[in-house]
């Protein structure tokens, strides 16, 4: 007796779920970054104004360019 009834093995029906929640779990990653993608970016901005790259004013304008 088959379990599928002709169909095959459940292998390849495994191996397919596991393939869908990746692109999945992949889509949703992919999304977030890029949605949430500037944070990176201000995050750099952050650390070389702390470690004096840059001064005050050349700060606020990155700043103001990332917000755009």
């Amino acid at each position: 007796m088959h379990l599928l009834y002709g169909y095959g093995s459940i292998w390849p029906m495994i191996c397919m779920i596991i393939v869908w929640l990746g692109l999945l779990i992949l889509g949703c990653f992919l999304i977030r970054n890029f949605i949430h993608g500037g944070h990176r970016s201000k995050r750099i901005l952050k650390e070389r104004f702390a470690k004096g790259e840059i001064d005050k004013k050349e700060f606020e304008r990155l700043k103001s360019i990332l917000k755009d």
